[in-house]
């Protein structure tokens, strides 16, 4: 592995699967904006749970991107 990874134990507050699946459009995006992932003072995006960074560069950004759009036919339905 060309990278150090690390483990931290965190009390994590996060919405369930049916609570979820229970939200609006307009709901999910504020939960999005305000409770699953932020960018934090170093212009870093990071999970909001979690306080992990998940993309750290434009090109790291981009790539998550796309690594989600290459999920998408697998997730939930319309």
């Amino acid at each position: 592995m060309p990278y150090k990874t690390f483990k931290v134990q965190h009390e994590v507050e996060a919405v369930d699967i049916q609570t979820m699946a229970g939200m609006s459009i307009s709901d999910y995006k504020e939960y999005l904006s305000g409770g699953l992932i932020f960018v934090d003072h170093h212009d870093v995006l990071r999970s909001q749970p979690a306080g992990y960074p998940l993309a750290v560069t434009k090109a790291q950004f981009k790539a998550l991107i796309s690594y989600l759009k290459g999920l998408e036919s697998r997730v939930g339905s319309e």
